[in-house]
């Protein structure tokens, strides 16, 4: 385990693909700093995802800098393992230092220097000039009031890892993201009667022109400009709620394939129920 220093010039919260990413810069900038991650392992946050869990995006874009990816099935789809352990591999390549079990509990301006911070953690506090918050989102559940009978049996999909962990009977999943749809086909697939209550997630091509979409996108990213057919920024976008848009339906479990929730999920439509 890393010792905390009384002082850094830089900390940098979370260990995930984020933190890790920004000290790799760090490093290279030859910036003194430290990275604090409240897990006593790396990995980051898909560690927290269900068993059967796989990346919506191919292999080929999991690339990091100075890690790219260089296996044998980039048009392939990880599984929560494997991408927590490439995670995890990127802060030996880039040898991080990453203190573990370090869960920060407060962040404030440090009394006894002003424009310092002070980090206060669970093993100690650390005074910075700059701190980095890489923890990404969607830390705590938003769950909707319901008029559910609290006999029923209620579950957040951050607590869910499998079908088995449910009691007998039909499910209703409220969310049709891409949490939402990937968990209905799991359940339908496991032969459970699966009700999908849908939103205003849309809904993309798997592929193009014998492409990923994703292929797609990153060559909007590195080509775009050039052609002039570049993604826009928030200032250009039709309408600044256009920023907080669900992600479309997509799925990658058997290889990778779109979703149909208003068409039926799994693909079939006789077997589970959509609801607006």
């Amino acid at each position: 385990m890393v010792d905390l220093p009384n002082s850094t010039h830089t900390v940098v919260i979370g260990a995930g693909q984020a933190g890790l990413i920004m000290s790799h810069h760090l490093r290279q900038a030859g910036r003194e700093h430290l990275v604090l991650e409240r897990r006593d392992e790396l990995g980051g946050g898909w560690r927290d995802r269900w068993d059967a869990f796989q990346l919506v995006s191919p292999n080929f874009v999991t690339g990091l800098p100075d890690f790219p990816y260089d296996d044998s099935d980039p048009d392939g789809f990880m599984t929560r393992d494997q991408i927590a352990g490439r995670v995890a591999a990127y802060a030996g390549v880039i040898d991080a230092p990453v203190a573990l079990g370090t869960a920060v509990t407060r962040l404030a301006s440090d009394p006894a220097s002003p424009g310092r911070f002070l980090v206060e953690t669970n093993r100690g506090a650390v005074r910075a000039e700059e701190v980095v918050v890489a923890t990404g989102a969607f830390h705590r559940p938003r769950i909707a009031p319901t008029a559910f009978d609290p006999a029923i049996h209620q579950l957040h999909a951050h607590d869910y890892r499998n079908e088995a962990q449910l009691p007998p009977g039909g499910v209703l999943l409220i969310g049709s993201g891409q949490t939402g749809v990937q968990l209905a086909e799991e359940l339908h697939e496991a032969g459970r009667s699966v009700t999908l209550s849908v939103g205003h997630c849309g809904r993309v091509p798997r592929r193009y022109r014998d492409r990923d979409i994703f292929w797609w996108l990153r060559s909007l990213v590195i080509d775009g400009p050039r052609v002039g057919a570049e993604l826009p920024s928030v200032d250009q976008l039709p309408d600044p709620r256009a920023r907080f848009a669900c992600n479309p339906h997509l799925s990658g479990h058997g290889g990778g394939h779109e979703e149909g929730p208003r068409r039926g999920v799994a693909h079939d439509s006789q077997e589970v129920r959509v609801e607006s």
